[in-house]
């Protein structure tokens, strides 16, 4: 009998609950909120090389847990500990990239995850109104549709004016336009302005722009927000999250950068590992 390959190996998951064992106590700092997505992260990665075992509870099902005290009609009371601002893509389910289930995340999902104001309005519902929240997260994620739209319109023109008469998706790329002509200038920064001639600029030039968009974005939040806030790129090839640096892609979350000068030094970086 033939050996099955990888792609037909089965998958492995078991959802286990087991109701002798205490339930894990929530994040209760920011850094403790990015060590916990990033476990999952890492954990969805793994799915299809080996055995996952995903440990839940009944909240993770939308069930009330018997010992809340504030549950007086069977519903769960809303307690994510984190919220995060991603793209609306269908390849990236954001609850299992990062490993959680229901009333983990309070989830906002836009094209292009741009800070337009109806998602700040939902995350400064979330700083506001949602006390169990320790983490405000960013996560683009690679060959994003929005991203590549907006690229295309600083590359070649003719090309917004297909989108100029929708006001609405216009919106979406005129938000996105920020963060490509910053990653334009971070690679001719970094490799000259002739890089405008490789026949891969525009490749690198989307790479680039998803990282400087989301960490833009999470430093704009930051700001806004005043409260922790990290950023990262999910990556279809893989399917972990992380974040490109001078030495490369490296799984995990980062934090948003504090000042104008970081966020150049972040993106200037990234710039620096894409051959060109």
């Amino acid at each position: 009998m033939p050996t099955p390959s990888p792609a037909d190996a089965p998958i492995q998951i078991r959802w286990i609950r087991d109701p002798s064992t205490a339930r894990p106590a929530p994040p209760a700092t920011a850094a403790e909120a990015v060590a916990v997505l990033e476990r999952g992260s890492a954990a969805f990665a793994r799915v299809g090389t080996e055995p996952i075992e995903l440990h839940v509870d009944r909240e993770a099902f939308g069930i009330a847990p018997e010992d809340d005290e504030d549950d007086e009609d069977g519903i769960l009371t809303q307690s994510p500990f984190a919220a995060v601002l991603s793209c609306s893509d269908a390849r990236v389910p954001i609850e299992l990239t990062l490993g959680r289930a229901a009333n983990d995340l309070f989830v906002v999902r836009v094209a292009g995850n741009v800070p337009g104001s109806d998602s700040r309005g939902s995350l400064h519902y979330a700083a506001q109104h949602l006390p169990s929240v320790q983490l405000f997260t960013v996560i683009g994620h690679s060959q994003c549709g929005a991203v590549s739209a907006a690229v295309d319109a600083m590359l070649e023109p003719h090309r917004y004016l297909q989108i100029a008469s929708d006001a609405h998706l216009r919106g979406i790329v005129d938000s996105l336009l920020a963060g490509v002509h910053f990653a334009d200038r971070a690679l001719t920064h970094v490799h000259g302005s002739r890089v405008r001639d490789s026949a891969h600029y525009r490749t690198r030039l989307i790479t680039l722009a998803t990282l400087a968009n989301t960490a833009l974005t999470a430093t704009v939040l930051q700001r806004d927000l005043r409260r922790p806030t990290a950023f990262g790129v999910y990556k279809l090839a893989t399917r972990n999250v992380g974040v490109r640096g001078a030495d490369g892609w490296v799984p995990g979350l980062a934090m948003a950068p504090e000042d104008d000068g970081e966020l150049a030094a972040v993106v200037e970086g990234a710039a620096r590992s894409l051959a060109v």
